[in-house]
Formats: C-alpha cells, sequence, structure tokens
C-alpha cells in the first residue's frame, strides 16, 4: 500500500470491502479460480484454470495491495490494486492506480462495477489521478464492460505469456488492452 494511503473499509449496500489479510488467501484464490473456470467455460483463455499461483497471491497480500470484498461473511469478490506495474504499463510514471484480477463469484454479479469505484476512491485518497487496468483482448465482453464503466482504450501490448504467471500457457500470443480512467 502506498504510504499515502490509509488502509480503508466500506459498506456498499450489504457488502463490506477492505484489505485482505493472509487468513483471506485460501477466499481470494477461491474465488479468483472459480472465475477462471468460468471464463474458460466460456471459451475466454484469459487465466490460468489450474489454479492461481498461492505465492504470487500471497505475496500481493502481504504488501497490502488485495482487497476483498464480504456479503454476510462471505467472501463474494476480489481485485489487486498496485501502485506500478512495469510489465503491462513499461515506462509509465507513479501517477496511477493499477487494478488486477478483477473478479467477483457469480452469485455476485454486478460487484464489480463497485469495487471499481472502491479502487477508484482508494487511488485518488492518494493523489493520484489515474486508475489504470488491462484485459486480455480477446475477452469482447470485459473490454466492452469497462469502457460502460467510463475507462479509455490506451493502447494493446503483445506480451511474452511466460511473464505472467496468471496467463494459460497455451495462451502464446497474449495480447493486453490498456485502459485508463482519469479521476480528476
Amino acid at each position: 500500500m502506498s504510504p499515502t494511503a490509509e488502509p480503508i473499509a466500506t459498506a456498499i449496500g450489504s457488502v463490506e470491502i477492505c484489505l485482505a489479510t493472509p487468513a483471506d488467501l485460501d477466499d481470494v484464490l477461491d474465488i479468483l479460480n472459480q472465475t477462471a473456470r468460468w471464463l474458460a467455460s466460456r471459451g475466454i483463455n484469459q487465466w490460468r484454470v489450474d489454479g492461481f499461483p498461492r505465492e504470487l497471491v500471497a505475496g500481493d497480500i502481504a504488501r497490502g495491495e488485495v482487497y476483498i470484498a464480504r456479503r454476510e461473511r462471505r467472501a463474494v469478490g476480489t481485485f489487486t490494486l498496485m501502485w506500478r506495474d512495469d510489465l503491462f504499463w513499461p515506462g509509465t510514471k507513479d501517477e496511477a492506480g493499477y487494478i488486477h484480477r478483477i473478479a467477483v463469484r457469480r452469485e455476485a454479479r454486478g460487484l464489480g462495477v463497485e469495487l471499481l469505484k472502491f479502487a477508484e476512491h482508494v487511488t485518488a485518497s492518494t493523489g493520484r489521478k489515474l486508475l489504470r487496468l488491462d484485459c486480455f483482448s480477446g475477452n469482447a465482453a470485459l473490454c466492452s464492460y469497462y469502457e460502460q464503466a467510463g475507462f479509455v482504450r490506451v493502447a494493446d501490448i503483445e506480451l511474452d505469456a511466460g511473464d505472467d504467471a496468471t496467463v494459460p500457457e497455451s495462451n502464446r500470443r497474449f495480447i493486453a488492452r490498456q485502459y485508463e480512467k482519469s479521476l480528476r
């Protein structure tokens, strides 16, 4: 977490969003893995279906970058918010927050936009002016979703699938679509 950001927890209707702790690791992984399997069932080869790397997510939690959403104490959503992203946004300055791995359980459909708004609030509270994200360019529904949420397409970049442990090995040519939203 940025030294200028304060831990934030908020309630949105019946959902509470807060920083994840090491005790939340299995819940976060379960949400991510469930979402990866659902994407694959729809023919979207975006995330590995053999499980997210435990060490990757545990490290993100230890750095204070992972948030978890709960409804009636059940974990229903998660996202990672970072202050640098040299893999997907090489050469950029530190004026942005970078959201990754936003996922919700199927029973919590519709929560994603609230998670994005929460990430915008946290990012703006650090004085940053932009929230950036990326997604698999082959996921047309997700690209449209982000555009409807006010994100503007910046570019498409090609990554070596081996550079990101969340990309399926079968997806040799991974084209990520970059998006950003002004927080002014």
